[in-house]
């Protein structure tokens, strides 16, 4: 009898303590979702201002840079993909970008594969080498680069930039599928192996299936990272037929201005195609992103 009323006082005693903590929690998620939208205002802030100052004219855009278009004008546009040829530019970035892409995801995919499934002599060093190239700064790595290609006759050419993205990208593709092919069961493997498969076979039919985030997480970082960069291009492309996107938009530049408006519709149109692939594949992105988290 004693031991049910202690049980009953008990309980008595933690009803105020657990009434004196709710206010709190929802004073921290009150301020948890504040944080959050204040994160997200601070990031699409920029992109409203980036849209709207694409549908200006010139007089309204130095008017007012914070107002909405009172007169939308898609003559930007036309000027931008037509008469200073953005289309065109892009299509050479969609070309380098998903070129650099694919090989990227082949050849890391298959470089873990063989980090995880064999056991070789070295094997610790050489992933240790490719975990150090991570912090190699890019333009250390221009002159090599330049030479390299010169000699192969490759500048100014498509493969000039998807070459060097690839060989860019690769150790950290390498660092982020190794973690995640870590947590698939070696017992799988050896069981398709025992049923017929070679080791390429396994890799393909029974490993890649499953692992699509973590494939889509090399694919999408690499395809945004090459489709922004800069500097390599600037470097080992010359002609306008080869130029991507980040080197077009300098056409918008003139010795003592710049033609805003237009330069702002570039931009919106080179961004929309990369936040579309990141919505899409978001969900592949986050989960590909923590695989391997745990197990290592």
């Amino acid at each position: 009898m004693s031991s049910v009323t202690d049980t009953t006082s008990a309980a008595i005693t933690a009803r105020p303590r657990e009434r004196a903590i709710q206010p709190r929690r929802l004073v921290g998620t009150a301020l948890g979702y504040l944080l959050l939208l204040l994160a997200v205002a601070i990031v699409v802030f920029p992109f409203v201002v980036m849209v709207f100052s694409s549908l200006k004219s010139t007089p309204e855009f130095y008017a007012n840079l914070w107002t909405w278009p009172q007169s939308p004008r898609l003559e930007n546009y036309r000027y931008a993909w037509f008469d200073v040829g953005v289309l065109r530019f892009m299509l050479n970035s969609l070309v380098v970008s998903a070129g650099s892409m694919a090989l990227t995801v082949a050849f890391g995919a298959l470089a873990a594969y063989a980090f995880v499934r064999f056991t070789f002599r070295g094997q610790q060093s050489l992933f240790l080498l490719f975990v150090t190239m991570l912090i190699v700064p890019l333009p250390a790595m221009i002159i090599p680069m330049y030479v390299i290609l010169g000699k192969m006759f490759l500048l100014d050419t498509y493969l000039a930039l998807i070459f060097p993205y690839t060989a860019a990208f690769i150790p950290l593709s390498i660092f982020i599928l190794r973690a995640a092919f870590l947590t698939f069961p070696r017992e799988l493997i050896d069981a398709a192996v025992i049923d017929g498969c070679n080791q390429f076979k396994a890799f393909l039919y029974v490993l890649v299936p499953v692992m699509r985030p973590a494939l889509a997480t090399v694919a999408v970082l690499s395809f945004i990272t090459a489709w922004n960069e800069f500097i390599l291009a600037l470097v080992f492309v010359r002609s306008p037929e080869v130029a991507t996107l980040p080197l077009g938009l300098q056409a918008f530049f003139y010795q003592f201005s710049v033609n805003w408006p237009p330069l702002f519709a570039a931009l919106t149109s080179s961004v929309l195609p990369v936040v579309v692939v990141y919505v899409l594949m978001q969900r592949h992105v986050i989960s590909g992103l923590t695989a391997g988290a745990v197990k290592q």
